[in-house]
């Protein structure tokens, strides 16, 4: 009974202190360029969403968040309202910046969402320049992936091939946590970058591997590598 009793405590307390924290989150759209999530927090109270914003005008710069802003499950139904805010005023409010790059944090409290929500919506619903952000993603690993992926198509572009295929293979490298097309890109230009320096060796087996893959429109980069490649 008493080691019972111990292994419930634990539960208990494991639940009141759950906490799953999302650094930087990457979202598919957003509607303000320099408006930043930088950090989602979950705990068993609240969906906690700290943000910044930065001036970019050299005089007249000026944000308000509107009361009627709610977060979604961008994959399902569920929604949850604003529960209240942090050093941010409400419209017709403003916050007013003094100077060109100055930047404004400020926290967004939600009901705490569903642990197996994978991507969120952030909408602010108002009458004038609302600001969105749809798709979150929720992994902290993806989007340390699409950091990598996007700094491997950065090293292409510079045609810097040899760094490029490093970057894209610690992207294949590991558990594919979400669905997405950057892996079926990685493999796409880990075989043209080898292409690009003549390795045909490794041509061969990327391109094998991604044949052997079940990465999303497999069958249409393989097509694209075909007329690349000349086969």
């Amino acid at each position: 009974m008493k080691k019972l009793l111990l292994i419930l405590i634990g539960l208990l307390l494991f639940q009141s202190t759950y906490s799953q924290k999302y650094e930087s989150p990457i979202a598919g759209k957003q509607s303000h360029p320099d408006l930043k999530i930088n950090t989602i927090e979950i705990t068993t109270e609240y969906t906690i969403i700290h943000l910044s914003i930065t001036n970019q005008l050299n005089t007249g710069g000026w944000f308000c968040a509107d009361n009627n802003i709610y977060i979604k499950n961008s994959k399902g139904i569920e929604q949850y309202m604003l529960l209240r805010s942090e050093n941010i005023p409400i419209c017709p409010n403003k916050f007013e910046f003094t100077t060109k790059g100055e930047v404004l944090e400020f926290i967004l409290y939600f009901p705490p969402i569903n642990k197996e929500i994978r991507f969120l919506d952030l909408i602010e619903n108002c009458d004038e320049a609302c600001f969105s952000f749809e798709g979150i993603i929720l992994d902290n690993e993806h989007n340390k992936k699409i950091v990598l992926f996007e700094n491997a198509m950065g090293k292409y572009t510079d045609n810097s091939y040899e760094e490029c295929i490093l970057l894209l293979k610690q992207v294949l490298d590991g558990e594919h946590t979400i669905e997405s097309q950057i892996f079926g890109l990685s493999y796409y230009y880990l075989v043209l970058s080898y292409h690009k320096i003549n390795d045909e060796t490794n041509v061969d087996f990327w391109y094998n591997e991604l044949l052997k893959s079940d990465v999303p429109l497999r069958d249409d980069f393989i097509k694209e590598l075909n007329t690349q490649l000349g086969k």
